[in-house]
This record gives structure tokens, C-alpha cells and sequence, in this order.
């Protein structure tokens, strides 16, 4: 294949994840870690080229066109007309990699694109209804949420909650966590990625979509409490973790969310507060 050319050949390949049905060979890389797809999703085509030189600018966003830096090294090039979502990188994405970052970039710009929201959140399944999990940098979420899957609770997502009409859509089945707090995940098997920075928990299958419930905004504090967000102040707690705010202002999918429940977390640093943390928040879902 000749430096440039696309990855663009046919394929039956299909999988769903973030709401979407994704298509093309490149599918194929991170089949066992995508679930299947709903009837009705949009589909998006995913690419890969290994032309990297003159690179469009990364981090432009319009109503037509994206083009997004990866973690993983190269960018992605999104087309909204065509419905086509191109990696630009020396080689064809690992597994693990397309499964993520590459595919919370497709979600998050299409989402958008699609009238959706985008969250940057988790998301869990308790009582028969998905949380939110939303929390500042370093404010326990991946780890909040890998002890509730030791719980025995579905995580949908771990960093990327797409939301469809008041339905939570699941994510590739990964979870990623900080080498310190892997190490003490005794008897998990894990998968170091993106250069040793995180280890990845592989996570059961889920359901694709589920009813969304509520929210909680995880914190730092002296002792684990839990306490509700009053309706003035949800709104607010929300937009710090909306994607993409470039490609247009949220609207009024995100103002719906202001009357489902949402709660204040906050827990010590104390790894001996996570049971109690756990207990508080499912006995709060469920109630």
C-alpha cells in the first residue's frame, strides 16, 4: 500500500458504541472490546491512512469538520457529511488503542455533530438505571468506578458519557486506571497501555443504552458525604465536563438533564474511605 492511501476496503464489519454503528475493516482491531450496534444508529466509517505529512491543524472544530489530536500519537480527521472518521498515523491503530482514545474521539465529535451530549464521564448501572460519574482531574473517578465493577455493577463508560434522548450509551469495555491505583486492584488482569500510564481493566459486556438516572459529582473532602445538588446549581455543575464546547453551545439536551437527581460526593484520599464511598452511592442510586 502506498504511503497515504487509505484504509477503505469492503467490509462487514460492525459494531456499536457512544450510540453509533461503527464500519470498515479497521472495526475488526478492537472487535472484542465493542459491543454490537442498535437498529437505527448512525453508522460511521472509520479509516486509516499513513499519510503524515502537512498534517491539517489539530484541535479545529466546525459545523462540517474536525480535526483532533490523539493521545496515542497522530490525529484524527472527522468528515460529518460523509460520516467518515480517518486515523492519520504511521501504522494501523492497535486493539487496545482504537478501543481508546480513538474511539472517545469519534464519540465525542459526533455526538455533537448528531444533537447529542457528550459528557466527559463515567458511567455505571445501578438499580436498572445508568449514573453519571463526574469528577475534576485526580478526583477518584476511574477508580470510583473500577470498585463499583468489583461490586458487581455494570460500568457502561469510563470517560466519555454519551447521552440520546435521556438514554445513557455504552462504551468500548475498558477502563483505565493510574499505575498506583491498578497496584492495588489485587487479582484483576491488566493490560498497561498508552506507554505504561494506565493499566486497563477489561470490563463484561453491557447493555448498549440505558435509562440515565442521575448524576454524582465526585470531590476531595475530609470524611465520605453525600448530599444533594440543589436544581440552581446542577446546570453548572454540568458545563465544566461538556466536550467539545467549540462546535457549538450545548442545548437543550443538556438543560433537560437539570431535573434528573445529582449528588456531591466527597471521600478522603484514604484508600480505607472507597467501601464506605461505594455503600453510600449505591444505597443513594437505588433509593
Amino acid at each position: 500500500m502506498a504511503a497515504g492511501s487509505a484504509v477503505r476496503k469492503p467490509s462487514t464489519a460492525r459494531a456499536g458504541c457512544y450510540g453509533l454503528t461503527l464500519t470498515g475493516e479497521v472495526v475488526d482491531l478492537a472487535a472484542a472490546m465493542i459491543g454490537p450496534p442498535l437498529p437505527g444508529w448512525p453508522a460511521v466509517e472509520l479509516e486509516w491512512t499513513s499519510l503524515l505529512a502537512d498534517p491539517p491543524a489539530a484541535g479545529s472544530f466546525g459545523p462540517s469538520s474536525a480535526v483532533l489530536s490523539l493521545l496515542s500519537g497522530g490525529h484524527a480527521v472527522f468528515d460529518r457529511e460523509r460520516r467518515v472518521a480517518r486515523f492519520h498515523k504511521p501504522r494501523p491503530p492497535e486493539g487496545h488503542e482504537l478501543a481508546h482514545p480513538c474511539l472517545s474521539a469519534v464519540g465525542l465529535v459526533f455526538a455533537r455533530w448528531d444533537g447529542r451530549v457528550a459528557l466527559h464521564a463515567g458511567g455505571v448501572v445501578v438499580g436498572g438505571r445508568a449514573w453519571g460519574v463526574l469528577g475534576a482531574r485526580e478526583a477518584g473517578k476511574s477508580t470510583t468506578l473500577a470498585h463499583l465493577a468489583r461490586a458487581g455493577h455494570g460500568v457502561l463508560c469510563d470517560d466519555l458519557l454519551v447521552i440520546d434522548d435521556g438514554q445513557a450509551c455504552a462504551g468500548p469495555r475498558t477502563l483505565d486506571l493510574r499505575p498506583e491505583t491498578a497496584r492495588r486492584l489485587e487479582g484483576e488482569d491488566l493490560v498497561e497501555v498508552r506507554q505504561g500510564q494506565r493499566h486497563r481493566v477489561l470490563l463484561p459486556p453491557a447493555p448498549a443504552t440505558v435509562p440515565l438516572g442521575g448524576f454524582f459529582v465526585l470531590g476531595v473532602g475530609d470524611e465520605v458525604s453525600v448530599e444533594p445538588v440543589p436544581p440552581v446549581e446542577r446546570l453548572p455543575a454540568l458545563q465544566p465536563h461538556v466536550t467539545l464546547q467549540q462546535i457549538g453551545l450545548p442545548g437543550a439536551g443538556l438543560l433537560e438533564l437539570v431535573g434528573l437527581p445529582m449528588w456531591r460526593v466527597h471521600r478522603s484520599r484514604a484508600w480505607a474511605d472507597l467501601p464506605r464511598l461505594i455503600e453510600r452511592l449505591v444505597a443513594t442510586a437505588a433509593g
